[in-house]
């Protein structure tokens, strides 16, 4: 046992470890309960391995060239997510992030990425939640594959509108308007980069970064996300 392992045994002693979706007590090393676990309906071996989605967009609009998600974003994959989102519990990227890392190894990704980065978020929505979520779920991600983060690459304008509200062609140039590079982007030319996010519905977001990647010279990306809606349908938390 580690000393990080440890000190998590000893503090759930008086801090009872609890499942990061129902939050029933559960052993200190574990981070979801097994009926939780049980409940997520995984799609990575069911949907698309170039859009991630059953029924396939349209591959030549695409700017990233390969996409990745676990989970469909039903219950309990939302309540997990929505913890995250505003720092109740950060623990589902974490246990995401390991399962991502798998999917990535399993597909033959994993050893072609050069560094990790995430879907960037607007400075006032930042300061209202104190973090960026997809931030966290790529840093957990760059640990497990042992790849370089860089969280500096892209921007984020601060617009008030709210991107999950809004549905097709809207997503698409609200997107296009909301990303671009940051001024102080390191060179990426050549490289393979993995493009983090937490839900991925229209692919509008992550096209558009991708997008602002290529320009910056990556020569690939691949998008990863803990969760997918299917195509059509709008679920949001």
């Amino acid at each position: 046992m580690t000393s990080k392992q440890l000190l998590k045994f000893i503090t759930d002693i008086f801090l009872p470890n609890r499942c990061v979706v129902c939050s029933k007590v559960i052993r200190w090393d574990k981070i979801m309960c097994k009926a939780c676990d049980e409940k997520l309906e995984r799609i990575t071996d069911s949907v698309c391995p170039v859009c991630a989605k059953k029924e396939c967009l349209d591959h030549a609009s695409l700017n990233f060239d390969a996409a990745v998600c676990l989970y469909s974003f039903e219950e309990p994959c939302i309540t997990g997510i929505y913890q995250l989102k505003h720092a109740q519990n950060i623990s589902f990227a974490r246990h995401s992030a390991a399962e991502l890392a798998k999917v990535l190894e399993k597909r033959g990704l994993a050893q072609g990425i050069d560094l990790v980065t995430c879907v960037p978020m607007s400075r006032r929505k930042k300061r209202k939640r104190g973090h960026n979520h997809a931030e966290v779920i790529a840093g957990y991600l760059a640990k497990r594959l042992d790849k370089p983060f860089d969280g500096k690459l892209l921007i984020h304008a601060n617009t008030m509108t709210e991107h999950h509200k809004l549905l097709g062609k809207q997503r698409t140039e609200n997107a296009k308007s909301s990303f671009s590079i940051s001024p102080s982007h390191k060179d990426i030319s050549g490289k393979t980069v993995l493009l983090c996010d937490d839900v991925y519905t229209t692919g509008a977001t992550m096209n558009a970064c991708a997008d602002c990647l290529k320009q910056l010279g990556a020569k690939r990306v691949i998008a990863a996300a803990i969760a997918s809606t299917q195509r059509g349908r709008k679920r949001e938390k």
